[in-house]
Parts: C-alpha cells; structure tokens; sequence
C-alpha cells in the first residue's frame, strides 16, 4: 500500500528544514562580526599545534631591508635566501643559504603559549555571507638561538618570534595563513625576515 503522498512530502520538508538548520549553525559558528577585535595569549593547544603543522614555508626568504641597508653581517650574506625548515616536536630550524653557497640557521624552540591577533580591518572587502574578512596573527616567541650570519642578533635577552599573517572568518586553520615573519629583537638588535607559506588558499 502507498503511503499518502502528503504524509511523504511533509517528511521531505522535515529532513530539508533540520539540514538547512544544520548547516546554518556550522555555518554561523565560523561567522565574523563587523568591529571584532581580540588580542589574548593562551596556552598553546594541540589543535592550534596541528594547523601549524600544516603550514608549509615557501623556499625563499628575505632580510627585511635593501642590499645597501643590510646589516655589517649581511653585506656579504645578501638579502634573498632559499629556505628550508626542520621540525620536531620541541623546535622548528630555519636554514638559510645564501645565493653564494653561504649557510646559516635560526632555531624556535616551541612555546608553551601563543599570542593571537583576530581584528576586523574595516577594509571594504565583500561581506561573502560569514561576516567580514579578518586579519589573522598568530606568534610564537621564544629566546633566540642562531648560527652564521645571525651569532651576532642572539644570545642573552634575545627573543625569536615565528609570526603567522592570514585573513579568515571565525574558525582559522592553516590555509588561512599566506605569510611569515621572524623577528629578532633585544638589547643586541633586530632582525626581521620573511617569506610566503604555499599551504594558504589563495
């Protein structure tokens, strides 16, 4: 025997209106509000562990200065290097080599915390239905520890910051993130270098 068909076509409607619900909620819980801002340092999770994980550095790097600006040091390093990063567990190494065959390293030891950074910057972009496009930083900071060309920048009250740039909505995972920095500073000096991370979506 044949259900009655209206009994079938209120089913339908129930299924489409709880999936339509659904996915509204998901959809919200990533959704952005025009004017957000927070700025906090947390302990690092294993989520937030595994997205950076994910991040994959681009082979090229650079001094974030001219040739002629460049430091002592770096006058005969150069300012473009190709890159490539080793990670563990407990540390992420950055080694450089120079156009010449010159090498040279910078190690971040993992920290306990991170620092995020999650604004709206009232930019113009297009609202695309989740709220606006944030700009994105995440920042891990830990003493500074190098060799080569950056023996001079590290030691004593030297700190070493991998900062992650992106733009997203609400929930941030790797792809978000299209950029890096290292910045060196302290009572000896500051460096800064950067590069693009080819895991992003753009």
């Amino acid at each position: 025997m044949m259900p009655p068909v209206r009994g079938l076509i209120g089913l339908a409607s129930a299924v489409v209106a709880l999936w339509l619900t659904t996915d509204a909620a998901l959809a919200c819980a990533c959704c952005s509000n025009r004017g957000y801002r927070y700025v906090a340092i947390e302990q690092i999770s294993e989520q937030r562990l595994r997205e950076i994980e994910r991040m994959a550095f681009a082979d090229q790097a650079f001094l974030a200065t001219g040739e002629a600006d460049a430091p002592t040091e770096f006058q005969g390093f150069g300012t473009r290097f190709g890159l490539t990063v080793a990670r563990t567990d407990k540390e992420m190494v950055f080694s450089f080599r120079s156009e010449s065959g010159s090498e040279a390293e910078l190690t971040l030891a993992i920290p306990g915390t991170i620092s995020i950074f999650q604004v709206d910057p009232r930019s113009g972009v297009p609202d695309e239905g989740l709220g606006p496009v944030l700009y994105l930083e995440w920042q891990l900071t830990a003493p500074a520890s190098g060799t080569g060309v950056f023996r001079p920048f590290v030691g004593a009250g030297q700190t070493l910051s991998l900062i992650f740039h992106g733009r997203g909505h609400g929930c941030t995972e790797a792809g978000h993130f299209t950029d890096w920095t290292l910045l060196i500073e302290g009572p000896s000096g500051t460096l800064t270098l950067y590069g693009g991370l080819t895991s992003s979506f753009r």
